[in-house]
């Protein structure tokens, strides 16, 4: 997990390519900018932009893959295209940032998201040059976690085959949980809404047959009849609810387990795990 200094607060821009997010930040303000991407090329474009425009490097990136939950930043037919694998994507963002680096003589740290649920997992793209990961999906089945039981029960009862891909009203494709709204939804017994929010452009919500935040907030409160879970690919692998205190050692046994049966190097101490 990414190291927060106490003290220091993060932004983390998703949704559209924030080519402007270093306009907010005063000359004192101690916020760090870490901006999501999904490409080499997204990257390239943001490190330029800031840095031509704001003199201002980004803090670091977050590279989400196709195997996260929620809304992705992918086609449906680049979500099962190899050539689209978080591992890939990872090494490409690096080699890309590398110029900028030296350009700032300051290293740009890459945090690899989507998919990553075991300590083998983290390992892995430790390995391969990420300065650190996000997990999101295993914490959510922890007693920690302020979703209701509900929506953490939609996890621990999923199957692999529970996990499936949508179309989002918002215009992208999503990772979620199969349950009976999504199947009211394909069976057209949603209809077009008043939208409540205006929450973005991309939304078509005179034709959408339902409100997606809507349905996420309902879900997070337990009333899973007016909406659905987003999570990750691994999502069916969680089993029960675990306190996140038995859920990091278990992550750094399997992460130790995995450096262990690799032969790999002991990673140093500032590649410790850590959780914010």
């Amino acid at each position: 997990m990414l190291n927060v200094e106490e003290g220091i607060d993060f932004i983390i821009a998703g949704a559209g390519l924030p080519l402007n997010l270093p306009k907010i930040l005063t000359e004192s303000a101690k916020t760090k900018l870490v901006p999501i991407v999904s490409s080499a090329r997204a990257a390239r474009i943001l490190a330029k932009r800031w840095i031509d425009k704001f003199k201002y490097t980004p803090d670091a990136f977050v590279v989400e893959g196709p195997l996260a939950g929620g809304h992705l930043g992918f086609s449906q037919a680049q979500i099962s295209d190899t050539a689209f694998s978080l591992e890939n994507i990872v090494t490409e963002v690096i080699d890309e940032l590398k110029p900028y680096e030296e350009l700032q003589q300051a290293p740009i740290p890459v945090i690899a998201a989507g998919g990553i649920y075991s300590g083998g997992d983290v390992d892995r793209f430790l390995s391969v040059g990420a300065a650190g990961v996000q997990m999101a999906t295993r914490f959510v089945t922890t007693e920690e976690c302020d979703a209701s039981d509900a929506f953490k029960n939609s996890y621990l009862q999923a199957t692999k085959d529970d996990i499936c891909l949508i179309d989002s009203p918002v215009g992208l494709p999503g990772r979620a949980i199969h349950n009976p709204f999504l199947d009211d939804v394909s069976a057209g017994k949603k209809k077009p809404f008043n939208c409540p929010f205006h929450c973005i452009s991309t939304c078509d919500y005179k034709n959408c047959p339902y409100c997606i935040s809507v349905a996420l907030m309902n879900a997070k409160r337990g009333f899973m009849k007016g909406g659905f879970a987003f999570a990750g690919a691994n999502a069916f692998l969680s089993d029960k609810i675990v306190t996140v205190k038995s859920l990091v050692e278990s992550i750094r046994k399997e992460f130790a387990d995995s450096r262990l049966n690799s032969a790999k190097t002991p990673i140093e101490e500032s590649h410790s795990i850590h959780i914010t």
